[in-house]
């Protein structure tokens, strides 16, 4: 049983209220999609029709941001997303999808992979071997395809609630090793999230870019979700979760 953090002091809201203004936390969507309050809500993808908004959503990003090329599908798929340490998240405002990650568990001495094994092998395993006090040492997740709609890429707040919800799946399944590959230009953002640099950029399947692998962990997470209530999912901000792991809806908010 994951067990919540107390109460943060008013003292400690002011400051997570500051650094979510530093980082670029917006209480709602920004433009406010045809000019309705946004009303957040994420669902694991565990059927067809949100599996389908998600590789739509993950398609429409790439293709807007020159990473693949065009298919007839209009949809963006890969191996990855049919392994059983896979889970895939959608945030909808309402019933329209906007974002969307996913998560690939790992485990010292297993044959479950991800993306950044496959790719940055050497790096994961000895991140994986690390740390072997710990009782659950050698548990790791892969944060991966984190994707907006064009519509939604500069709302920030949305980067929040994905990483809330894979920071769940993270704290489920005992994660130390926390893991993103990422665009050099967006790696200042991710060491503000507690991640380091851990490899020299390199190509990603299934994209013509490069990414480097940043890594964190528990310790730094757990730091990360007091001082930022906005990325725990255990917090105030987050509706029940009892049915989230079957595919029903998890409202959100970014209320300070």
């Amino acid at each position: 049983m994951v067990q919540t953090l107390p109460s943060t002091t008013p003292f400690m809201h002011a400051v997570a209220a500051a650094e979510q203004t530093r980082m670029g936390v917006k209480p709602a969507l920004t433009g406010q999609l045809a000019g309705r309050t946004a009303s957040y809500s994420a669902r694991l993808a565990v059927t067809d029709d949100v599996k389908r908004d998600a590789y739509k959503l993950r398609y429409r990003c790439y293709l807007n941001a020159g990473h693949i090329q065009p298919n007839s599908s209009e949809l963006f798929k890969d191996k990855y997303d049919d392994l059983p340490n896979a889970s895939t998240i959608v945030i909808y405002d309402h019933e329209t999808p906007l974002a969307s990650v996913r998560t690939c568990l790992l485990a010292r001495g297993s044959d479950l992979t991800s993306p950044a094994l496959e790719t940055y092998r050497e790096e994961v395993e000895a991140l994986l071997n690390a740390d072997r006090d710990s009782p659950f040492a050698g548990r790791g997740i892969e944060v991966t395809r984190l994707v907006r709609s064009p519509e939604a890429e500069n709302n920030q707040g949305l980067v929040f609630l994905l990483y809330r919800m894979a920071g769940y799946i993270a704290l489920c399944a005992h994660s130390q090793v926390h893991l993103a590959c990422v665009r050099t230009n967006h790696a200042p953002f991710y060491r503000r999230l507690g991640y380091q640099a851990a490899s020299e950029p390199r190509i990603y399947p299934g994209l013509t870019c490069q990414m480097q692998l940043m890594a964190s962990d528990r310790q730094r997470y757990d730091a990360l979700r007091q001082k930022v209530p906005v990325m725990d999912p255990l917090g105030g901000t987050t509706g029940s979760l009892n049915g989230f792991f079957t595919g029903e809806p998890v409202a959100l908010s970014l209320a300070r």
